[in-house]
């Protein structure tokens, strides 16, 4: 499998906005040797997306929308719709934050009409070679997703069921399915490898 890839510093300050090709196995290489990688939509001129390139690209010209399509001229453009929510130290849009200040009333459902059951419980993975374990919250998550939304085919419902890797992430499996795509991408570390481990080392 092949992905888009720009290349950024540890500051997360652009320095290459020349998209290569790489097998993505390889990207995660890089990511474990300190090479921080940003994932693009697509490789066209002025394609970055505006949260992290300022690019302000109309609708019709943003490589998802069809540009054919008459409701373009009427939806509003996220760059504008989004300008004055919270963003995280990457200048992504912090969407649990978004949640939590009312900006957003994410719908419970298709019909809006069903019922959420929040869960207040924190998951540890500690298979994490010598990085700080993870901890999974549960609660920003099923604020706004029902448990039909992970389990059990994404997660498994079971202690020990989910052999999650990096790897799989990056290509988009686990937490992947979300993260990078429409919640944040897994490019700063120590939002999800934040819990200390009892001893250094590797396992």
């Amino acid at each position: 499998m092949f992905e888009y890839i720009g290349a950024i510093d540890m500051e997360f300050n652009l320095v290459n906005r020349v998209l290569i090709v790489m097998p993505t196995r390889l990207a995660y290489l890089l990511l474990l040797c300190g090479v921080v990688l940003a994932f693009e939509a697509n490789g066209e001129e002025g394609g970055g997306h505006f949260q992290l390139h300022g690019d302000e690209i109309p609708i019709n010209k943003d490589g998802i929308h069809d540009p054919e399509n008459d409701a373009v001229s009427v939806l509003q453009p996220p760059y504008e719709a989004m300008k004055d929510f919270p963003r995280d130290a990457r200048g992504i849009i912090n969407w649990v934050e978004a949640l939590d200040q009312g900006l957003i009333n994410p719908r419970t459902g298709v019909t809006g009409n069903e019922k959420m059951h929040s869960v207040d419980f924190d998951v540890i993975f500690k298979n994490t070679a010598s990085m700080p374990y993870v901890r999974f919250p549960h609660l920003p998550h099923t604020k706004w997703l029902t448990c039909k939304n992970c389990h059990p085919a994404i997660f498994l419902p079971q202690r020990g069921g989910n052999f999650v890797t990096m790897a799989a992430i990056i290509e988009g499996e686990y937490c992947g399915v979300c993260h990078g795509k429409v919640a944040f991408p897994p490019l700063e570390c120590n939002r999800c490898h934040s819990v200390a481990r009892e001893s250094v080392g590797l396992r």
